[in-house]
């Protein structure tokens, strides 16, 4: 068993280490995405080709986080392997948001409002570049009272410009920006509501909340608890907005179907909120002995 401790606000008995645990967190995410997009691109026959690229892709990376994950210490060769894989997902994630963006064109080469609104999501590709960036760093160990001296397994000691914490931070800043835009996007095709202005404003606000500390020097008792409370909301913002998915979805038939889920709302979107939520804990959180 493990112990970490979230600024003094919560104290978590944890089955494995810190670092494992992210590791198979990133793993249960990459699988996920990766199904996420098995279905997505089933709506176009995985048509063009490079549509199979992320499918292919996906299992590989989340067979790597999931071994390294149930190792004490990483093997060399695992860990070169686990490294060469994520510098994979990332290209894979640039790749397919030049795609998407190239696909949201409209047929005069401009880019609109109207062909970014009803066509491939554009930054939802952009999941494997954050998710295998996650992982990279997971790989990594932090010499103490060293920040930013990173040592990875099979290659040696890197010195980043930040500390390996504060990476963290950004990637998951990153990510709530990400997915405020990505709701004001899916949220315009069938107009604004209220309930539909929570993930845009919560986004928003997470992620100027995540960045700030990210960029602070320091942060006072009030910016931790902020941020505590936020990441608290975030889990719980995403486990609503499932519900009223789901409710969506069900359109008073009780059933559900495939086309609902993919075209009209898609049912684990809002969930990455609450996934954010989890990884914004997890990463501000310190092993004690």
């Amino acid at each position: 068993m493990s112990s970490i401790n979230i600024f003094h606000l919560a104290d978590i008995k944890l089955p494995v280490a810190k670092n494992r645990l992210l590791l198979f967190f990133v793993g249960m995410n990459l699988l996920f995405t990766g199904i996420d997009v098995v279905l997505a691109h089933s709506i176009n026959d995985y048509i063009p080709v490079y549509e199979w690229i992320p499918i292919i892709y996906f299992p590989f990376g989340a067979i790597s986080c999931l071994v390294i994950a149930m190792q004490t210490q990483p093997k060399k060769w695992t860990a070169l392997i686990h490294i060469a894989l994520m510098l994979t997902g990332i290209i894979v994630g640039v790749l397919g948001t030049a795609f998407h963006a190239y696909a949201v064109l409209n047929p005069e080469g401009y880019l609109t409002w109207a062909w970014v609104v009803f066509g491939s999501p554009i930054l939802a590709p952009l999941a494997f570049a954050g998710i295998s960036l996650l992982g990279l760093y997971a790989v990594t160990q932090e010499i103490n009272d060293e920040p930013g001296m990173l040592k990875v397994p099979g290659v040696g000691i890197i010195k980043a410009p930040i500390s390996r914490d504060r990476h963290f931070l950004w990637l998951v800043g990153l990510g709530f920006a990400a997915s405020a835009v990505t709701s004001i996007i899916d949220h315009a095709q069938y107009g604004y509501t209220f309930y539909k202005m929570i993930p845009i404003v919560f986004g928003l606000f997470s992620s100027s909340v995540v960045l700030y500390l990210a960029a602070a020097k320091e942060w006072s008792k009030g910016d931790e608890n902020v941020y505590f409370w936020t990441m608290i909301a975030a889990v719980i913002v995403g486990v609503l907005g499932f519900g009223f998915h789901l409710a969506s979805d069900l359109a008073g038939t009780g059933a559900l179907s495939l086309e609902r889920i993919l075209a009209f709302a898609p049912i684990l979107a809002p969930l990455l909120y609450s996934d954010l939520g989890m990884l914004g804990l997890l990463v501000v959180a310190e092993e004690t002995k």
